[in-house]
């Protein structure tokens, strides 16, 4: 029997580090199915998504492990990145793993034969982890998994998580089948916030076996005190008891893990010796104007969609989840150097022109749309803070727009747009002339839609919008938006409340001016605004002529 003396041991491979309780608990409980449901800053792919993976993998050498995202995109711009950034913190790249390349000859190989290793994390002792996503369901054909990690739960509809994802777990038992991670999930996701989002994922938490999850916890810890006694006492008699007793109930733990599910959840206060309470503060301050923002971000509460909205009859059906064509996909590299364009964009005509709304300010906001076949396509938002403005919005225009064939832009704005702001621009330019000016340096024909229009009452917008996203006439444009690709815009739009003073409709812009600008996107009114401009100019022939206020239209 192998007695590890205190002499014996390389204590510089180990290192004093701190985690949450949070992060503690998912180390502790380390079951075959761990659901997280987890808020922002507590640390998820750094100290709970990457190091399990890395645990996973070398439990089951040689294996196949998938990591699975709503898109391919989000899974090589988003996952990835962190798990990179964990293994280069703690291992040797060439060394210990590698990715985006074949390995090198020590690198022990799975069982099963990997064809192209592009899109790829390996290790070592032979185990890969390759990508499976949502959107692109040839990528999860013949894939056989001992394991699965899934990233944005939210993201994903239970019956294509139940078609496409659970068939690939059937990775060879005989093999790998002692290892209580074997055929097991591991899904983090944000908080579900919106009708858009899929919750379908939170019925985990019910099925969670709790009394069952507090003993793992228990024993879990037991054995780490244990295996800390073992590598601290000068005892040789204690050291043996404890070196007996983490292999008797590590075994006896193992076996409880199996089958078992852990739903953890988490909000930013999990990890709040790392944050600070000054972020818990900061967050909350610039939420006042917004409760619900900090109620999701910080706290992972739900919160209720707005009661009274101002794009009343918007709903999930206007959303649209196929965003991508993959045509350039051998392009993409887990290193993150490909830029994803409008040429990957499966709804993105570019023979055609774009249709652009812009809502100019401090912060500068912009969506694109093309219209075919009585529909109009949301495709892209895009948006600048000062200081940068209409130069620096252009130029991210141009790099996403940069292999458009028909450079045409039909630009919609509001009516601030028209007026001469700039006062000490010996020109005199507008708004609307800065943004034509800036993206003709690089190449495009501007047409500037708006030039002598009047004011155009919150009254007229709420009106439309209700025309529109009702969807009762057939002579109006059916409205879709790109969830991946909108995601902020989508946010705005259920973010932008109706208010009534008196009896007169208006736009509650308030969170406009009492949050950071850096918090406006997903939590002001500002890029639901740009797309309030498109559509007016666009379809304002769709209002009734003559009405004077949103009574006068049947059905509103």
């Amino acid at each position: 029997m192998l007695i590890m003396k205190t002499s014996d041991i390389n204590w510089d491979l180990f290192e004093e580090k701190y985690n949450s309780v949070l992060q503690t608990k998912v180390l502790l409980a380390d079951t075959q199915n761990i659901i997280g449901e987890i808020g922002r800053g507590s640390g998820k792919t750094t100290e709970m998504f990457a190091p399990r993976l890395v645990r996973v993998a070398y439990d089951m050498p040689r294996s196949i492990i998938l990591l699975v995202g709503p898109t391919y995109t989000f899974i090589l711009e988003t996952v990835v990145p962190g798990i990179i950034t964990h293994l280069a913190k703690n291992y040797i790249r060439g060394i210990h793993y590698e990715y985006g390349v074949r390995p090198p000859k020590h690198f022990r190989l799975p069982y099963t034969e990997v064809i192209k290793w592009d899109h790829t994390i390996s290790f070592a002792w032979g185990t890969v982890v390759q990508f499976v996503s949502n959107d692109r369901p040839e990528s999860a054909i013949g894939k056989n998994a001992a394991h699965i990690f899934v990233d944005e739960m939210l993201r994903i509809k239970e019956t294509d998580f139940i078609e496409r994802i659970l068939p690939t777990l059937r990775g060879d038992r005989s093999i790998h089948g002692k290892s209580h991670y074997f055929a097991g999930i591991t899904a983090f996701s944000t908080t579900p916030n919106f009708e858009n989002d899929y919750d379908w994922w939170l019925s985990y938490e019910e099925n969670m076996n709790k009394a069952l999850i507090e003993e793992i916890l228990y024993v879990s810890y037991r054995i780490s005190q244990a295996k800390f006694k073992m590598l601290n006492t000068s005892d040789e008699k204690e050291r043996l008891q404890m070196q007996n007793f983490v292999r008797r109930w590590s075994e006896k733990l193992n076996e409880k893990r199996k089958g078992a599910t852990y739903y953890v959840k988490g909000s930013s206060f999990s990890n709040l010796k790392i944050l600070g309470l000054d972020y818990i503060k900061n967050q909350f301050r610039g939420s006042k104007s917004n409760f619900d923002k900090f109620k999701l971000s910080i706290l992972g509460i739900r919160p209720n969609k707005v009661k009274d909205m101002f794009f009343g009859k918007f709903a999930a059906h206007h959303i649209y989840h196929d965003s991508y064509k993959y045509n350039n996909i051998d392009l993409y590299s887990v290193d993150g150097k490909y830029e994803k364009t409008s040429r990957d964009l499966k709804h993105c005509d570019s023979n055609r022109p774009i249709l652009m709304g812009l809502d100019p300010g401090n912060f500068m906001s912009a969506v694109f749309a093309q219209e075919k076949n009585k529909e109009l396509r949301i495709i892209k938002n895009i948006y600048v803070i000062h200081p940068d403005q209409q130069l620096e919005l252009a130029k991210k225009i141009n790099d996403f727009f940069q292999h458009h064939a028909r450079k045409t832009i039909y630009l919609h704005y509001d009516r601030a747009g028209n007026q001469r702001k700039y006062k000490d621009n010996p020109k005199g330019e507008t708004d609307a002339q800065i943004m034509k000016k800036d993206l003709e340096t690089f190449g495009w024909t501007v047409h500037l839609m708006s030039i002598g229009k009047g004011s155009i009452y919150y009254w007229q917008h709420y009106l439309l919008l209700n025309i529109l996203f009702s969807e009762k006439e057939k002579r109006t444009p059916r409205i879709r938006i790109d969830q991946n690709e909108c995601e902020e815009l989508i946010s705005s739009i259920y973010m932008s409340p109706l208010k009534k003073t008196e009896g007169v409709i208006e736009l509650d812009k308030s969170s406009e001016k009492k949050l950071d600008l850096h918090d406006q996107a997903f939590w002001s009114t500002q890029i639901s605004s740009s797309l309030m401009y498109l559509l007016f100019g666009l379809y304002e022939k769709y209002l009734p002529s003559g009405s004077v206020n949103v009574q006068d239209y049947e059905g509103v």
